[in-house]
């Protein structure tokens, strides 16, 4: 009797195996030129300016990530990077004599880099119809499940000759660490103000996409010194 008890016991168990998804971030894209790695090797700690892109209309937008930019600027400062004022570089750089000259712009700045954030991509979507669980098993779902990661690109640039140095490309990928993502209805329904863009969603949490933006660019730093 108690053998045929154990038959649906065990049923019950892998019935309620937790099922989890995850993704994996695209490749990151990197470029360095051979005379910045030779710059950074004779100067390492080299004066850069962060430059980040134009919401002359949409000063709300630029607000809303300025903590971003601060981010960035700490992670130079960490790894021994001097960072010059990024508004005082602005008004410097908008007199037209000095973005012609950049000698004259190098030397009213007293800038070697400029690191040129150019763009922010807040809503790329990872999606997957596989998942795992808890009990090794894998499977397919009926439906994909979508979520939010987000992309940075930076470009930079040598300043006292207007010379291109190189790009950088870097991907986050959510639920993409130890076993992923718990499927379960509170992640059902993320995924559905995802489909249907409800206004005032967050796409990226915000201290997610501060500790994404810090690895970027301690990346960043690491690629460029290569």
């Amino acid at each position: 009797m108690k053998k045929l008890l154990l038959v649906p016991f065990v049923f019950l168990i892998l019935a309620c195996s937790t099922k989890y998804i995850k993704f994996s971030p695209s490749n990151n894209e990197i470029f360095t030129t051979d005379r910045l790695s030779e710059f950074l090797k004779k100067n390492p700690s080299p004066k850069v300016v962060l430059r980040t892109p134009n919401f002359s209309s949409q000063t709300t937008e630029e607000e809303d990530i300025s903590y971003l930019y601060s981010a960035i600027e700490k992670e130079f400062l960490s790894n021994g990077f001097v960072v010059r004022d990024r508004n005082l570089f602005n008004q410097v750089v908008s007199n037209n004599e000095n973005t012609v000259d950049y000698a004259k712009l190098k030397a009213k700045t007293d800038t070697d880099l400029i690191i040129e954030l150019i763009k922010l991509d807040r809503e790329v979507i990872y999606e997957t119809n596989k998942y795992h669980t808890d009990k090794g098993k894998s499977g397919l779902l009926d439906d994909p499940y979508k979520q939010y990661g987000a992309a940075v690109e930076f470009k930079v640039v040598l300043i006292d000759n207007n010379e291109f140095a190189g790009t950088y490309k870097f991907h986050y990928a959510p639920c993409s660490e130890g076993n992923g993502c718990e499927i379960s209805e509170s992640f059902k329904e993320r995924m559905k103000r995802i489909e249907k863009k409800k206004e005032g969603y967050v796409i990226v949490e915000k201290d997610v996409l501060e500790e994404f933006m810090r690895h970027a660019t301690l990346r960043l730093v690491e690629d460029m010194r290569d």
